[in-house]
C-alpha cells in the first residue's frame, strides 16, 4: 500500500449490501471469486463449498491477516467488545491499518460512546487511519462525553454545500399532513404513473405489506400494457429471498420496465438502484436523505427529481423502534419550524443531529446491560463495583483496574436479543437441513452458516403467536434449528402470521 499500512478493513452496517461491495472490490482488483489470499469476507452468511478453502477462511477470520477485510459493524463491535481469545486475535491486526466505516449514520445509537472510544484508541494509540463515510455525517464528536478524537482537519471534502449544489440529483418535498396507508398508496401510484417508476420506503413491515396489497389492487385497474411490476422488499423475507428480488429489480430497471417497489428501510443505505421517483414515509432526516440516494442515482435526469415525504398517521408499531420514532418526531419538528428550508443542506443535517444526540444523552449512548449498569461504566472506572467491594470487605479497593471485561463480553449485543431466528422454506433451505444429519461437524457448521441466509428474525410476540399455533417446528434437534410452516411464508412478501392451513407435523 502507498500509505504503508498493513490492512484495509472495510466495515459495512448491513448484510444486504456486503455482496454488492465485495463484488466491486473483486472486479476492481481482478481477484478470483474466492478472493484468494487478498480479500477476506467475514460476516455470518459467507460460505464456501471447498473444504480446504473453508478451513483456510476459518483460520483467516480468527486472525484478520489478509490485506483487505470486508466485515459488518456487528462483527467489528462484537469483536472489540469480546473477552474471547478467538475474537481478540483479530484486534492486533486492526493496528496500523486503514479502517473504513461506510454508512456510519447507521451506527446503533446505544453504541455511540463505546464506538468513539474504540476508534479513538485505534487511531491515536494503534496508529490506524479511520475514515467515517456517509452522505449524512452524524455529529458523533458532539456527544456529551466528547470522546471522538478527530484530526485537526477531519473533512476529506471541503465546501461540501457547494459540491452538493453542483451535483444535486434530487429535491426533498416534505409534507406536514398526516396520511393513512391507503392514502399513501394512492399517492405512490399517481407518482409512479407520472414518472414511469417509483420506490416507496416505509418504517414498518406491516406498512410495506399493506401498500403492496393496496397498490396491487390499483394496478388491476390499468390496461395490461400499462400495468406496473409491483415488488415487495422487507425483513419479513429471508436474506436470500431479498438478494434474489434485488437482482430481479436491477435487471428490470436496466430495461426501463415500469416498476413500483414497496420496501422497508433495508434498501435505503448503499443499495445500488436508481428510480425516477421516491416516496418516503416520514422518518429521521438521515433516513430520508439516504432514501433520496436511490432516486436519480446515476444522474439519468439532468434536472433534479423529487423525493416526496409524508408522515403516516397512527404508527403504533414504532413504539418498539425507538430510534426511528425519535428521528421521525425530530424531522417533523424541523419541517414545522423551517417550512421553506432545504432539508438537504448541511445546516439542516447538523440541526437534526444536534436535536437527536441531545435527546439520547447518558445511558442511551452507553449501551445498557441486563444488570442495569452500562457497558461504558463497567469498562471505565467501574465505580459501582469498587464501592460494592469496599462496602462488602470494609476496606479500600487497592487495585488499579476494576473493569468488568467478562461481564460486558457476555452481555454485549449490537442487535438486541428480542428476536428468534427461524429458517423458512425458500430456495435450497430444506436441502441444507436434510444434509445436516449426514455430514461431519465441519460441514455441519458450514451448512448452519448457509442456513442463516434462509432465516428470518421474528420479534418475540411474532414467534410466540406462530409457535403457539403450531406453525414452527424443530427441524434439527442437535442444533436446535427451527423451521416455519410452508404456508406461513409467502413468495411475495415473506412471513405471514395468520395463514389458514393445517397444523405443521414433522
Amino acid at each position: 500500500m502507498k500509505t504503508g499500512k498493513k490492512h484495509i478493513i472495510y466495515v459495512i452496517p448491513y448484510l444486504s449490501i456486503t455482496s454488492q461491495t465485495v463484488d466491486v472490490f473483486r472486479s476492481f482488483l481482478d481477484l478470483e471469486d474466492d478472493g484468494s489470499d487478498v480479500l477476506l469476507e467475514h460476516y455470518s452468511s459467507v460460505m464456501k463449498d471447498d473444504e480446504q478453502k473453508e478451513e483456510r477462511r476459518r483460520l483467516a477470520t480468527e486472525r484478520w491477516d489478509n490485506p483487505i477485510i470486508v466485515t459488518t459493524m456487528v462483527q467489528f463491535l462484537e469483536t472489540v467488545m469480546s473477552a474471547r481469545a478467538s475474537k481478540l486475535r483479530k484486534f492486533h491486526n486492526m493496528a496500523d491499518s486503514v479502517i473504513i466505516f461506510d454508512e456510519i449514520q447507521a451506527l446503533p445509537t446505544n453504541t455511540i460512546n463505546l464506538f468513539n472510544e474504540i476508534v479513538s484508541f485505534l487511531s491515536n494509540i494503534l496508529d490506524s487511519t479511520i475514515l467515517l463515510c456517509s452522505a449524512t455525517q452524524p455529529l458523533l464528536e458532539h456527544t456529551a462525553r466528547e470522546n471522538l478524537l478527530l484530526s485537526d482537519n477531519p473533512d476529506l471534502i471541503g465546501q461540501s454545500d457547494d459540491y452538493a449544489k453542483r451535483l444535486r440529483r434530487t429535491n426533498i418535498i416534505a409534507s406536514s399532513k398526516n396520511v393513512t396507508v391507503d392514502e399513501l398508496a394512492s399517492i405512490i401510484f399517481d407518482k409512479a404513473q407520472e414518472n414511469g417508476n417509483c420506490l416507496a420506503i416505509v418504517n414498518l413491515r406491516s406498512e410495506a405489506r399493506k401498500l403492496y396489497e393496496k397498490i396491487g389492487s390499483l394496478n388491476e385497474t390499468l390496461d395490461d400494457d400499462r400495468r406496473f411490476v409491483v415488488v415487495h422488499l422487507s425483513t419479513s423475507m429471508c436474506g436470500r429471498h431479498r438478494k434474489d428480488r434485488l437482482q430481479e429489480l436491477r435487471k428490470m430497471l436496466a430495461k426501463n420496465r415500469p416498476i413500483i417497489c414497496l420496501s422497508t428501510q433495508l434498501i435505503e443505505a448503499g443499495v445500488d438502484v436508481s428510480f425516477a421517483c421516491v416516496v418516503r414515509a416520514m422518518a429521521g432526516l438521515d433516513s430520508i436523505l439516504q432514501a433520496a440516494g436511490r432516486c436519480n442515482r446515476n444522474g439519468e435526469s439532468k434536472e433534479p427529481k423529487n423525493v416526496y415525504v409524508y408522515p403516516i398517521a397512527d404508527e403504533r408499531g414504532l413504539d418498539r423502534l425507538r430510534d426511528i420514532k425519535l428521528g421521525k418526531a425530530i424531522t417533523q419538528q424541523l419541517v414545522h419550524m423551517n417550512p421553506d428550508a432545504d432539508l438537504m443542506s448541511e445546516t439542516m443535517i447538523a440541526e437534526y443531529y444536534r436535536f437527536y444526540l441531545d435527546r439520547q444523552k447518558g445511558e442511551m449512548m452507553d449501551c445498557k446491560m441486563s444488570t442495569g449498569e452500562t457497558a461504558y461504566d463497567l469498562l471505565s472506572a467501574d465505580w459501582s463495583r469498587r464501592r460494592e467491594y469496599e462496602n462488602r470487605k470494609k476496606q479500600r479497593y487497592a487495585h488499579v483496574f476494576a473493569q468488568a471485561f467478562r461481564t460486558v463480553s457476555d452481555d454485549f449485543h449490537v442487535i438486541a436479543r428480542e428476536t428468534t431466528d427461524v429458517v423458512v422454506r425458500y430456495g435450497k433451505a430444506m436441502e441444507l437441513i436434510d444434509q445436516l444429519g449426514e455430514e461431519d461437524l465441519a460441514t455441519q457448521i458450514r451448512i448452519l452458516r448457509q442456513l442463516q441466509d434462509y432465516s428470518v428474525s421474528l420479534f418475540d410476540s411474532e414467534f410466540k403467536t406462530l409457535n403457539e399455533n403450531g406453525r414452527i417446528a424443530i427441524a434439527n434437534e442437535e442444533f436446535g434449528v427451527r423451521i416455519l410452516n410452508e404456508e406461513n411464508y409467502n413468495p411475495e412478501y415473506g412471513v405471514v402470521l395468520n395463514a389458514d392451513m393445517p397444523l405443521l407435523s414433522m
